[in-house]
Protein backbone atom coordinates (compact mmCIF):
# COMPACT_ATOMS: atom_id res chain seq x y z
CA UNK A 1 0.00 0.00 0.00
CA UNK A 2 3.19 2.65 0.33
CA UNK A 3 4.22 1.84 -2.53
CA UNK A 4 0.95 2.49 -4.44
CA UNK A 5 0.82 6.03 -2.23
CA UNK A 6 4.17 6.65 -2.97
CA UNK A 7 3.50 5.89 -6.78
CA UNK A 8 0.13 8.19 -6.96
CA UNK A 9 2.55 10.96 -5.17
CA UNK A 10 4.92 10.69 -8.09
CA UNK A 11 1.92 10.59 -10.57
CA UNK A 12 -0.07 13.79 -9.04
CA UNK A 13 3.31 15.94 -8.85
CA UNK A 14 4.33 14.67 -11.97
CA UNK A 15 1.03 15.95 -13.49
CA UNK A 16 0.61 19.19 -11.63
CA UNK A 17 3.83 20.28 -13.04
CA UNK A 18 2.24 19.10 -16.58
CA UNK A 19 -1.37 20.79 -16.55
CA UNK A 20 -0.08 23.89 -18.63
CA UNK A 21 2.58 21.63 -20.68
CA UNK A 22 -0.50 19.67 -21.89
CA UNK A 23 -2.20 22.80 -23.22
CA UNK A 24 1.14 23.68 -25.06
CA UNK A 25 0.28 23.71 -28.80
CA UNK A 26 4.22 24.43 -29.43
CA UNK A 27 4.95 21.17 -26.68
CA UNK A 28 1.81 19.35 -27.16
CA UNK A 29 1.83 18.26 -31.18
CA UNK A 30 2.42 14.24 -30.52
CA UNK A 31 -0.60 14.38 -28.33
CA UNK A 32 -2.68 16.11 -31.01
CA UNK A 33 -1.29 15.04 -34.00
CA UNK A 34 -2.92 11.63 -33.29
CA UNK A 35 -6.22 12.51 -32.08
CA UNK A 36 -8.29 12.31 -35.16
CA UNK A 37 -7.64 9.01 -35.70
CA UNK A 38 -8.49 7.95 -32.32
CA UNK A 39 -11.77 9.76 -32.43
CA UNK A 40 -12.73 8.32 -35.99
CA UNK A 41 -11.50 4.56 -34.57
CA UNK A 42 -13.42 5.35 -31.15
CA UNK A 43 -16.76 5.59 -33.51
CA UNK A 44 -18.51 7.72 -31.37
CA UNK A 45 -21.93 8.02 -31.76
CA UNK A 46 -24.85 10.09 -30.69
CA UNK A 47 -26.11 8.91 -27.81
CA UNK A 48 -23.20 7.89 -26.08
CA UNK A 49 -22.36 8.46 -22.90
CA UNK A 50 -19.00 8.43 -22.25
CA UNK A 51 -15.88 7.99 -19.76
CA UNK A 52 -12.56 9.45 -20.29
CA UNK A 53 -10.57 7.71 -17.22
CA UNK A 54 -6.80 9.37 -16.13
CA UNK A 55 -8.24 12.16 -18.73
CA UNK A 56 -5.69 15.04 -17.70
CA UNK A 57 -6.91 17.59 -19.13
CA UNK A 58 -9.73 15.52 -21.40
CA UNK A 59 -8.40 16.64 -24.94
CA UNK A 60 -10.04 13.12 -25.94
CA UNK A 61 -13.20 13.95 -24.40
CA UNK A 62 -13.36 17.49 -25.40
CA UNK A 63 -13.06 16.21 -28.91
CA UNK A 64 -15.48 13.64 -28.34
CA UNK A 65 -18.05 16.07 -26.62
CA UNK A 66 -19.52 16.87 -30.08
CA UNK A 67 -20.17 14.03 -31.36
CA UNK A 68 -22.40 12.11 -28.20
CA UNK A 69 -24.23 13.08 -25.82
CA UNK A 70 -22.31 13.31 -22.88
CA UNK A 71 -18.74 12.95 -21.29
CA UNK A 72 -17.70 12.70 -17.88
CA UNK A 73 -13.44 13.24 -17.64
CA UNK A 74 -12.30 11.26 -14.73
CA UNK A 75 -8.34 12.07 -13.27
CA UNK A 76 -6.46 11.84 -10.32
CA UNK A 77 -4.64 15.40 -10.35
CA UNK A 78 -6.57 18.73 -9.53
CA UNK A 79 -4.48 20.86 -11.46
CA UNK A 80 -5.26 18.86 -15.06
CA UNK A 81 -9.18 19.01 -14.20
CA UNK A 82 -8.98 22.64 -14.04
CA UNK A 83 -6.81 23.47 -17.01
CA UNK A 84 -9.01 20.98 -19.13
CA UNK A 85 -12.26 22.70 -17.50
CA UNK A 86 -11.14 26.02 -18.07
CA UNK A 87 -10.47 24.98 -22.11
CA UNK A 88 -13.76 23.32 -21.95
CA UNK A 89 -15.11 26.40 -20.72
CA UNK A 90 -13.79 28.73 -23.80
CA UNK A 91 -14.37 26.60 -26.12
CA UNK A 92 -18.42 26.20 -25.11
CA UNK A 93 -18.55 22.89 -24.37
CA UNK A 94 -21.63 22.29 -22.26
CA UNK A 95 -21.63 18.56 -21.95
CA UNK A 96 -18.27 17.78 -20.47
CA UNK A 97 -18.32 17.02 -16.91
CA UNK A 98 -14.77 17.06 -14.53
CA UNK A 99 -14.64 14.81 -11.81
CA UNK A 100 -11.64 13.98 -9.05
CA UNK A 101 -11.17 10.17 -9.23
CA UNK A 102 -8.50 7.15 -8.92
CA UNK A 103 -8.77 5.15 -12.20
CA UNK A 104 -8.07 2.00 -10.24
CA UNK A 105 -11.54 2.50 -7.98
CA UNK A 106 -13.95 4.53 -10.38
CA UNK A 107 -16.04 6.39 -8.45
CA UNK A 108 -19.33 4.99 -11.00
CA UNK A 109 -22.01 2.68 -10.83
CA UNK A 110 -21.07 -0.61 -13.12
CA UNK A 111 -22.67 -0.18 -16.96
CA UNK A 112 -22.65 3.22 -16.73
CA UNK A 113 -21.46 4.26 -20.30
CA UNK A 114 -21.40 3.01 -23.49
CA UNK A 115 -17.91 4.25 -24.37
CA UNK A 116 -14.89 3.97 -22.09
CA UNK A 117 -11.86 5.31 -22.85
CA UNK A 118 -8.02 5.73 -21.65
CA UNK A 119 -4.81 7.17 -22.92
CA UNK A 120 -1.85 7.24 -22.09
CA UNK A 121 -2.63 5.96 -18.24
CA UNK A 122 -1.74 2.57 -17.87
CA UNK A 123 2.44 2.81 -18.18
CA UNK A 124 1.91 4.63 -14.36
CA UNK A 125 0.41 1.62 -12.92
CA UNK A 126 2.56 -1.17 -11.33
CA UNK A 127 0.08 -3.38 -12.63
CA UNK A 128 -2.93 -2.25 -15.02
CA UNK A 129 -5.40 -5.13 -14.69
CA UNK A 130 -6.95 -3.35 -11.87
CA UNK A 131 -7.72 0.04 -13.93
CA UNK A 132 -8.53 -2.23 -17.19
CA UNK A 133 -11.05 -4.15 -15.24
CA UNK A 134 -12.47 -1.09 -13.63
CA UNK A 135 -13.20 0.36 -17.38
CA UNK A 136 -14.20 -2.96 -18.18
CA UNK A 137 -16.85 -3.28 -14.92
CA UNK A 138 -18.48 0.20 -15.82
CA UNK A 139 -19.09 -0.39 -19.55
CA UNK A 140 -22.46 -1.49 -20.61
CA UNK A 141 -23.13 -4.21 -22.81
CA UNK A 142 -22.35 -3.71 -26.26
CA UNK A 143 -20.12 -0.61 -25.17
CA UNK A 144 -17.02 0.12 -26.00
CA UNK A 145 -13.43 -0.08 -24.05
CA UNK A 146 -10.62 2.24 -26.10
CA UNK A 147 -7.32 1.85 -24.91
CA UNK A 148 -4.06 3.82 -26.39
CA UNK A 149 -0.64 3.85 -24.78
CA UNK A 150 2.86 2.94 -25.01
CA UNK A 151 3.93 -0.36 -25.85
CA UNK A 152 7.17 -1.37 -25.37
CA UNK A 153 9.49 -4.29 -27.38
CA UNK A 154 8.42 -7.62 -26.80
CA UNK A 155 12.34 -8.24 -26.27
CA UNK A 156 12.46 -8.19 -22.12
CA UNK A 157 16.02 -6.78 -22.13
CA UNK A 158 14.89 -4.06 -24.53
CA UNK A 159 11.39 -3.23 -22.87
CA UNK A 160 13.60 -2.70 -19.80
CA UNK A 161 15.87 -0.20 -21.50
CA UNK A 162 13.09 1.29 -23.12
CA UNK A 163 11.28 2.15 -19.82
CA UNK A 164 14.42 3.60 -17.83
CA UNK A 165 14.73 6.30 -20.58
CA UNK A 166 11.06 6.84 -19.93
CA UNK A 167 11.14 7.14 -16.38
CA UNK A 168 14.23 9.71 -16.84
CA UNK A 169 11.88 11.56 -18.71
CA UNK A 170 9.00 11.39 -15.99
CA UNK A 171 9.78 9.55 -12.86
CA UNK A 172 5.89 9.09 -12.72
CA UNK A 173 6.40 6.19 -15.34
CA UNK A 174 6.52 2.76 -14.54
CA UNK A 175 6.37 0.24 -17.03
CA UNK A 176 4.71 -0.24 -20.36
CA UNK A 177 2.90 -3.16 -21.72
CA UNK A 178 4.46 -5.17 -24.39
CA UNK A 179 3.17 -4.83 -28.19
CA UNK A 180 -0.10 -6.69 -28.55
CA UNK A 181 -0.67 -7.69 -24.60
CA UNK A 182 -3.29 -5.74 -24.35
CA UNK A 183 -5.32 -7.96 -26.24
CA UNK A 184 -4.47 -10.78 -24.47
CA UNK A 185 -5.72 -8.93 -21.28
CA UNK A 186 -8.90 -7.76 -22.59
CA UNK A 187 -9.71 -11.02 -24.43
CA UNK A 188 -9.09 -12.70 -20.97
CA UNK A 189 -11.71 -10.77 -18.73
CA UNK A 190 -14.34 -12.07 -21.68
CA UNK A 191 -13.96 -8.49 -23.94
CA UNK A 192 -14.20 -9.37 -28.08
CA UNK A 193 -11.12 -6.95 -29.04
CA UNK A 194 -11.89 -5.33 -32.92
CA UNK A 195 -8.67 -3.61 -32.96
CA UNK A 196 -4.87 -4.18 -31.99
CA UNK A 197 -3.41 -1.56 -33.83
CA UNK A 198 0.50 -0.24 -33.47
CA UNK A 199 2.42 2.59 -35.17
CA UNK A 200 5.68 4.42 -34.42
CA UNK A 201 5.27 7.83 -33.92
CA UNK A 202 8.68 9.97 -34.35
CA UNK A 203 9.35 12.89 -31.92
CA UNK A 204 11.80 15.35 -31.56
CA UNK A 205 13.99 14.62 -28.11
CA UNK A 206 14.00 18.30 -26.88
CA UNK A 207 10.28 18.98 -27.58
CA UNK A 208 9.36 15.88 -25.59
CA UNK A 209 11.93 16.45 -22.70
CA UNK A 210 10.27 20.06 -22.00
CA UNK A 211 6.67 19.15 -22.49
CA UNK A 212 7.33 16.75 -18.99
CA UNK A 213 9.44 19.61 -17.57
CA UNK A 214 12.41 16.75 -17.07
CA UNK A 215 14.97 18.00 -14.65
CA UNK A 216 18.08 18.77 -16.37
CA UNK A 217 20.41 16.40 -14.92
CA UNK A 218 17.76 13.77 -16.03
CA UNK A 219 17.26 15.33 -19.43
CA UNK A 220 21.26 14.79 -20.22
CA UNK A 221 20.75 11.55 -18.96
CA UNK A 222 18.22 10.74 -21.59
CA UNK A 223 20.29 12.48 -24.32
CA UNK A 224 23.73 10.72 -23.04
CA UNK A 225 22.11 7.46 -23.78
CA UNK A 226 20.45 8.25 -27.12
CA UNK A 227 24.09 9.59 -28.28
CA UNK A 228 25.98 6.24 -27.12
CA UNK A 229 23.65 4.45 -29.25
CA UNK A 230 23.67 6.35 -32.24
CA UNK A 231 27.55 6.09 -31.75
CA UNK A 232 27.51 2.04 -31.62
CA UNK A 233 26.80 1.56 -28.41
CA UNK A 234 23.56 -0.04 -26.27
CA UNK A 235 20.13 0.29 -27.99
CA UNK A 236 17.65 1.66 -26.04
CA UNK A 237 14.89 0.37 -27.71
CA UNK A 238 13.53 3.82 -28.73
CA UNK A 239 15.53 4.30 -32.10
CA UNK A 240 17.28 7.73 -32.07
CA UNK A 241 18.25 9.30 -35.04
CA UNK A 242 18.98 12.93 -36.26
CA UNK A 243 17.15 14.96 -38.41
CA UNK A 244 18.30 18.40 -39.45
CA UNK A 245 21.00 18.60 -36.63
CA UNK A 246 18.28 17.74 -34.37
CA UNK A 247 17.91 14.27 -32.25
CA UNK A 248 14.70 12.67 -32.29
CA UNK A 249 13.79 9.06 -31.32
CA UNK A 250 10.25 6.70 -31.91
CA UNK A 251 8.03 5.60 -29.35
CA UNK A 252 5.14 2.73 -30.40
CA UNK A 253 1.96 3.96 -29.89
CA UNK A 254 -0.57 1.16 -29.68
CA UNK A 255 -4.50 1.39 -30.06
CA UNK A 256 -7.04 -1.42 -28.51
CA UNK A 257 -10.73 -1.50 -28.71
CA UNK A 258 -12.40 -4.40 -27.39
CA UNK A 259 -16.53 -4.69 -26.97
CA UNK A 260 -18.22 -5.91 -24.48
CA UNK A 261 -21.03 -8.74 -24.65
Amino acid sequence: MADEQEQRRRVRDAFTRQAATFEDQQLNQAFTSGLPRLLAVAEPRRDDTCLEVAAGTSLVGRGLAEQVAHVVALDATPAMLWEGRRQADQAGIRNLAFVLGDAARLPCRAAAFSLVVTRFSLHHFADPVGPLRELIRVCRSGGRVVVQDLASSTDPDLARRQDEVERLRDPSHLRMTPAGGLRGQLEDAGMRVTLADTVPVVRPVGQWLRQALTEPDAAAAVIERFEQELAGGEPTGLRPRRRDGELWFEQTWETTIAVKP
